[in-house]
């Protein structure tokens, strides 16, 4: 007979490491976009002390030069509506969507994180920001999910508000809102900016990519471990079965 309790002992331990052993869905961080692609912003809008100059930018372009490992290359344009160039015209940032940084610093609020994020998953740098919303919206008449990134920043003197809109499939940003009040004399001042996508060539040859992790929802872990057990007791039946029989 105890050769019999500690059969149980061990098939139910190995219930127990089935469990446990199974595939942790942690989230992985993966650039969604390739050499080559681009996301053209303009809608540009400034209200307030300080941000009427935002309504003379034109536009403003990021380009991927380069993908390698978790980072993204991006060449930065942008242009006035008088057609001259905007301050940093020209520039290349490396941006490390698992690292969350940009040219070996810390940065969240970026243009790209990492493509197949979820509501509640983190944004890097660790201990940062989280994806608070995914929903589907349209941009240039198409229906993307997107992933929404609210963040409020506060200080004595002043309470910022700031919602970016990402692309899920690849990442990049669709659209930013920025919003600041400072506690000026004699009164408040709130200055508002915004612009969002207006062109790219990301949701023509994007499509959505499968997570790197195999998804294995809830229900399918349940009925795995189900079926286990259900063999194991069977297992247990016929075993105690035959030692019955030997004993007759």
């Amino acid at each position: 007979m105890s050769d019999f309790k500690s059969l149980i002992t061990l098939l139910l331990g190995a219930i127990l490491l089935v469990g446990f052993a199974l595939p942790v869905l942690a989230v992985e961080y993966n650039p969604g976009v390739t050499v080559g692609q681009y996301v053209k912003y303009g809608n540009f809008s400034g209200t307030g002390q300080g941000a009427e100059g935002f309504n003379d930018y034109d536009w403003s372009k990021l380009q991927v030069t380069d993908v390698s490992g978790k980072a993204v290359t991006l060449l930065s344009t942008s242009q006035y509506k008088n057609g001259t160039s905007i301050a940093g015209n020209g520039s290349i940032e490396v941006w490390d969507v698992e690292a969350g940084t940009t040219n070996g610093f810390q940065s969240t609020q970026g243009p790209i994180i990492a493509a197949n994020l979820n509501q509640g998953d983190a944004i890097p740098p660790p201990n940062g920001y989280t994806v608070n919303q995914t929903e589907n919206r349209m941009y240039l008449g198409v229906s993307r999910a997107v992933n929404i990134l609210y963040v409020t920043l506060s200080a004595p003197d002043y309470n910022t508000t700031l919602a970016y809109v990402y692309d899920k499939a690849s990442g990049i940003l669709l659209e930013s809102t920025t919003q600041t009040t400072t506690q000026a004399q004699p009164q408040p001042v709130t200055t508002t900016v915004s612009y969002s996508i207006i062109e790219t060539n990301i949701f023509g040859s994007t499509t959505s990519p499968s997570p790197s992790v195999p998804e294995f929802p809830s229900q399918t872990l349940g009925i795995a471990l189900l079926m286990f057990s259900a063999a194991i007791v069977c297992g247990i039946v016929i075993l105690k079965k035959k030692r019955v029989n030997k004993t007759d």
